[in-house]
């Protein structure tokens, strides 16, 4: 296990090398596209999300995550840690229905995504926030810092009932994903169950089509580690980048435990369930990937779901190793044996060094 932690810690320092791209202060959000006027209207005020701490962080293939932090207001899908919008800096090779590609600047990624609503009662969503009895939203908590040479937000923790919650949004300069860690923490004296629900508002809109699973389908199912999604090529909404949500590892401790993911619908929610003794931490992982493509997205999926790449950079060996929902973790576990095991294991290396002592005193 020493060996495995050891390797972990060298896989962290060896990532947090790469990431030296520091994080854009969001002091202005530029102006509002005219595509999201053609789709929304005046319907966002992001003059007044902007002047609340939003970080702005831009992996290694140009895409630009908005991270809200401490927001004056609670919106379902633009709590804290929510990133209010994902779009390139600049322009890319994007595919086209037709199967070619065109070069143009991919954006509007999101309304809102991936905000966390938690619920004590066993409520597994779509999330009420006027609903006070089943859900606590996770926002309004305070000011966020930076850490891991600025490329992850470190929201506050928040409490509700006994669990104290936290959530860390890290964005590579080596890669390409913005991560979620939901933290969880109970600190009261008895056992608690959680139910984390993740709720979303896509840019793609009603233009909101699924474009691959990982079983292989359009169908986003509880089995599924990953779902693409896109505006299928629809104007205005082919101009939204191409995008997996990464929800788990097959075999997870805890999997999902409700789904509500499908074509037509720009709100996805996923929600996961689960126990948390007096003292115990367990946490929550979420990758999505911004591309060009619909290929791209889908393999980057994968990726992630394996926790290949710089999946499990900025994380400490007890942060990864609290990880429920990803199985993997990038470690190699060393098998443990059984007690029986260990006898045998014993009887065998006795009777080596029996037959080593025997052939020198020959």
């Amino acid at each position: 296990m020493k060996r495995a932690v050891a390797g972990l810690v060298g896989l962290l320092m060896a990532g947090a090398a790469f990431a030296d791209v520091a994080v854009i202060e969001r002091n202005h959000l530029g102006r509002i596209r005219a595509k999201e006027k053609q789709k929304h209207g005046n319907r966002h005020d992001r003059s007044l999300i902007k002047s609340f701490g939003d970080q702005a962080l831009i992996d290694a293939g140009g895409v630009q995550y908005f991270i809200n932090t401490d927001l004056p207001f609670s919106s379902t899908s633009s709590g804290s840690g929510a990133a209010s919008e994902a779009s390139y800096t600049g322009p890319v090779n994007a595919d086209t229905s037709g199967g070619g590609s065109v070069s143009t600047t991919l954006t509007d990624a999101f309304d809102g995504y991936n905000s966390l609503c938690v619920s004590l009662t066993g409520a597994t969503g779509p999330c009420d926030i006027s609903d006070t009895a089943n859900y606590t939203l996770y926002a309004q908590d305070g000011p966020a810092s930076l850490d891991c040479n600025n490329r992850q937000v470190n929201n506050p923790p928040q409490t509700i009932g006994s669990i104290q919650v936290q959530r860390k949004i890290f964005v590579p300069a080596n890669d390409q994903f913005a991560r979620w860690a939901n933290i969880f923490t109970n600190t009261g004296g008895a056992p608690q169950s959680v139910t984390a629900v993740i709720v979303n508002n896509l840019g793609s809109d009603a233009n909101t089509t699924i474009s691959g699973s990982s079983n292989g389908n359009t169908t986003a199912e509880l089995t599924d580690s990953w779902v693409t999604s896109d505006g299928n090529f629809v104007a205005p909404d082919d101009t939204d980048p191409r995008l997996g949500h990464i929800l788990q590892a097959p075999g997870a401790r805890t999997a999902v435990s409700a789904l509500s993911f499908v074509t037509g619908n720009e709100f996805p929610t996923w929600a996961y369930t689960f126990s948390l003794q007096p003292g115990e931490t367990k946490i929550i992982v979420n990758f999505a990937t911004a591309q060009a493509t619909r290929a791209a997205a889908q393999a980057k999926s994968a990726e992630l779901a394996s926790l290949g790449g710089a999946a499990l950079d900025c994380l400490t060996p007890a942060e990864a190793s609290n990880i429920v929902n990803f199985e993997a973790r990038g470690v190699t576990e060393i098998p443990t044996a059984s007690g029986i095991g260990l006898a045998a294991l014993a009887l065998l290396l006795a009777g080596a060094s029996f037959f080593v002592m025997r052939r020198r005193t020959v």
